[in-house]
């Protein structure tokens, strides 16, 4: 893969780094709600202050904090294994995209993940940044925070 092409098949093994990322992510919440899940059971059978008590009703609020998490998580890899990753020349949902220096999978949010030996972050569709960008070809300008960029990279 060049630095300013990339094929169908280097675009999948993005898209799979992504979903294996985003599964990861969510892997850690799952863990997390089970871990708060046991914290907050209660033996019937046992003696509790209410300093015990309190504590447990914190643990069971952040259960349902790590619940919501794993949530959006979910519906993030649904998002991501269903977004259409074939090349394309226009930025739309499922383009490979970069300016700036870095490189962007469009249609989900996600923190830094690795592939192909490059790293990518994700814009969601309702970010200003994809308002800006959606529609443009490389070489394209746009502004965003006051500054003008260009579309260096599109897959």
């Amino acid at each position: 893969m060049s630095d300013a092409t990339m094929d169908e098949a280097a675009k999948q093994q993005v898209k799979d780094a992504l979903v294996r990322h985003l599964k990861g992510e969510l892997d850690a919440s799952q863990t997390a709600v089970s871990t708060e899940q046991r914290t907050a059971q209660v033996d019937p059978d046992d003696s509790h202050s209410v300093d015990d008590t309190a504590q447990l009703d914190e643990a069971g609020d952040k259960n349902a904090i790590f619940e919501q998490v794993a949530d959006t998580e979910r519906s993030d890899v649904a998002t991501a294994e269903s977004l259409d990753f074939s090349v394309t020349d226009v930025v739309r949902p499922g383009a490979i995209v970069g300016f700036g220096g870095d490189r962007y999978v469009v249609g989900v949010v996600t923190d830094a993940f690795d592939a192909n030996g490059l790293s990518y972050e994700g814009i969601s569709q309702d970010s200003p940044v994809y308002a800006e960008i959606d529609g443009k070809r490389a070489g394209d300008t746009f502004t965003i925070n006051d500054r003008q960029a260009r579309i260096d990279f599109l897959a």
